[in-house]
């Protein structure tokens, strides 16, 4: 057994590409003897840990990586492979799609305290399935979530060039230095930033046409639907096609503000349900919530419900009706998921779009299109609007292309 998975360790890191990484991969504290790295599908979970298999080990015999849904795997169970490796060599075990095995968080609870010298890796598709288990590794794991692709880190993987994230206060103070140092670097910058829009979002897009990608993307959310989320339902009436119907509802919708009485009506289903749907597309990493400050989880009143990336509404506009996508969810899609990769907390306003807020300063935001006005800001003394399709901003009107450089 172990040879096989020797095996496919070593094919596995011949073919890892060593010359981009995504951010996230210089924050995580590789020192900790366990580490848990969720993310939706695709954003690139498998190549980090790999890259840094490499940097670190590339030896076999000091670090083993194994997936869980590998026969081998699923006949002995992580436990018994982990304790046959760790026999005979080991300092670390990287273990992949770990949500695919049954009761998987009491085998690692098992394996850190039986084996006080070695290090785990551990990958699960999305927090969804990670947060549901019953083993209790809070206190022996460190959490680390992977946002879908900034639009810098998009740029640098498309052109190779190193660019330099910065704050979000950095970005409203200097907005002006920064999009003109990009303009004249990048001199298609908003096209490149479009296509970001339409299918940059995962790292994948680099290999792959428009058509292939929105279909990758479609079978993603066939995935977390059918095989993440039904495996760990609390509904006593799970339907995937509901929650797919309520996905088409969300990317076809011209405003993201919902009523909860009608579209549990659209939807055909309860209230409870129809909030236990918007929590499990919030968890599985295909949406984000965003409520208002002060509003509980099940206050959904002025709260926006947003995909995580802005290509699922392409996606699923185009392949299941054959339109285009709302522009205004999409901007606001980015704009949000953008600020929430970046660590920032972000809230839905009463006055503006959003409110963000860094450290104890509170900024509220508009996002659209190059015809947008200020006057819904006019009277608001910390406020700013996200253009689109603007290459050069000028006071409180920033190119809506700058927040993608915050990760």
């Amino acid at each position: 057994m172990l040879e096989d998975l020797f095996n496919i360790q070593i094919r596995t890191a011949s073919i890892t590409p060593m010359g981009f990484k995504r951010n996230l991969y210089k924050s995580i504290n590789w020192d900790n003897r366990m580490i848990i790295l969720t993310g939706a599908r695709g954003t690139g979970k498998t190549t980090l840990v790999q890259q840094h298999y490499i940097e670190n080990y590339n030896d076999i015999k000091k670090c083993l990586y194994l997936s869980a849904d590998n026969p081998l795997v699923l006949k002995s169970g992580i436990y018994h492979t982990a304790a046959e490796y760790f026999k005979y060599y080991g300092e670390c075990l990287i273990v992949d799609e770990v949500h695919k095995q049954k009761d998987w968080s009491v085998e690692l609870k098992a394996l850190y305290d039986a084996y006080p010298d070695k290090k785990f890796i551990v990958l699960g598709s999305s927090a969804l399935n990670i947060k549901s288990e019953k083993g209790d590794l809070s206190r022996r794991s460190v959490l680390y979530s992977l946002p879908t692709l900034s639009f810098r880190e998009y740029l640098e993987l498309k052109y190779g060039d190193p660019l330099s994230s910065c704050t979000f206060s950095q970005i409203l103070l200097d907005h002006i230095h920064f999009s003109n140092k990009l303009a004249n670097k990048y001199k298609n910058i908003l096209t490149d930033f479009n296509e970001f829009l339409v299918n940059g979002s995962f790292p994948f897009f680099i290999d792959i046409n428009i058509d292939d990608y929105f279909n990758i993307l479609v079978n993603i959310i066939d995935k977390v639907i059918y095989e993440d989320i039904s495996t760990i339902k609390t509904l006593k009436a799970f339907s995937g096609l509901k929650l797919k119907k309520l996905m088409a509802y969300i990317a076809l919708s011209k405003i993201p503000l919902f009523n909860i009485e009608s579209l549990k009506n659209e939807i055909g289903v309860s209230k409870d349900t129809l909030y236990e749907y918007f929590d499990l597309l919030d968890r599985a990493d295909l949406a984000n919530i965003i409520r208002t400050s002060s509003s509980n989880i099940r206050a959904f009143k002025n709260s926006k419900v947003l995909f995580k990336s802005p290509n699922l509404y392409y996606a699923i506009a185009f392949e299941s009706w054959k339109t285009d996508a709302d522009k205004g969810n999409v901007r606001e899609s980015f704009f949000s998921s953008q600020i929430k990769g970046a660590g920032y907390k972000i809230f839905s306003s009463l006055d503006t779009d959003f409110i963000v807020l860094e450290g104890r300063n509170k900024i509220e935001v508009e996002v659209g299109g190059k015809s947008k006005k200020k006057k819904q800001i006019r009277h608001i003394k910390n406020a700013c609007i996200f253009k689109d399709n603007i290459e050069i901003g000028a006071a409180n009107t920033i190119p809506l292309y700058l927040a993608g450089f915050l990760y």
